[in-house]
């Protein structure tokens, strides 16, 4: 019975392997990420221009396991420079390699982009959430795919430029 299971087990293992592969290569994962921290020409830098994206982050937000209202997001950035600057980041003439302290690989910018932090202020969730804005220019930490494309920003570790 040991030998009949171990086909089994090894193309139960290679099927997991190959989704997981997969994912890695998901173009949603772009697609999300540019929902949720790209904004090319905002409409102020302000608490107002804040409350009105992240109403709609919050939206776009999975749903836990919680009963309940979802929670507001607590921060979320968003980057004004243009798509090829913030996708330079994911190459060695705009970025570069960045462990994180949690051992995570990152890049880093190699020079300051501009970016909006929205931070919750207070309110209630899902659509009373208010937020206050923080404006600046600003190293950034992503996390890019194997085609060179941002797919997660990593708000831990933003670095004052």
């Amino acid at each position: 019975m040991g030998l009949r299971a171990a086909p089994l087990l090894l193309l139960t293992a290679l099927l997991l392997a190959g989704a997981s592969a997969g994912r890695e290569r998901d173009p949603d994962r772009y697609k999300h990420f540019l929902n949720q921290h790209y904004d090319p020409s905002p409409t102020g830098h302000n608490a107002r221009y804040c409350n009105r994206k992240m109403r709609s982050i919050n939206g776009l937000r999975k749903p836990d396991a919680r009963p309940g209202p979802k929670d507001c997001k607590e921060t979320n950035t968003f980057i004004h420079d243009n798509i090829n600057s913030m996708r330079a980041v994911c190459t060695p003439q705009g970025g570069e390699d960045y462990v994180t302290p949690a051992g995570q690989r990152m890049r880093r910018s190699r020079g300051p982009l501009s970016v909006t932090t929205c931070t919750l202020s207070g309110g209630s969730p899902p659509n009373n959430c208010e937020y206050r804005a923080t404006h600046g220019a600003r190293t950034i930490v992503i996390a890019c795919d194997g085609q060179g494309r941002p797919e997660h920003f990593d708000e831990n570790w933003i670095v004052a430029a």
